[in-house]
C-alpha cells in the first residue's frame, strides 16, 4: 500500500510540474497546455489558438517588430488570426 501512495504522488507531482512548464512560455496567452503558434515572415504572420484578435495582437506585434513593422489585423480563421505586417 505504501509503494502505491508513493508512486501515485510521484505522477501527481510529475503531473503538476508538466502542466506548469507549459503555462509559462511567452506564447502561452491563456494559460492552458496547448499554447499559441506564431508563424509568419516580414509580409504576415498567423497567429493560431486564439479566440479573436485582439488576444493575439500583442504575439503579431511582437513578430512584426523583428522587421520593423506594425501588425494590421487582416480576417479570423475559426481559431487563427491573421495579420499583415505593414510599415507605418
Amino acid at each position: 500500500m505504501g509503494d502505491f501512495l508513493l508512486m501515485t504522488r510521484a505522477i501527481i507531482v510529475a503531473l503538476a510540474l508538466s502542466v506548469a512548464a507549459c503555462a509559462s512560455t511567452p506564447d502561452n496567452i491563456y494559460g492552458c497546455c496547448i499554447g499559441q503558434k506564431v508563424v509568419g515572415n516580414a509580409a504576415y504572420v498567423t497567429v493560431f489558438n486564439v479566440y479573436n484578435e485582439m488576444d493575439a495582437l500583442p504575439l503579431a506585434e511582437r513578430h512584426c517588430s523583428q522587421f520593423k513593422r506594425t501588425p494590421r489585423f487582416n480576417r479570423m480563421e475559426q481559431f487563427r488570426a491573421i495579420f499583415d505586417c505593414v510599415t507605418l
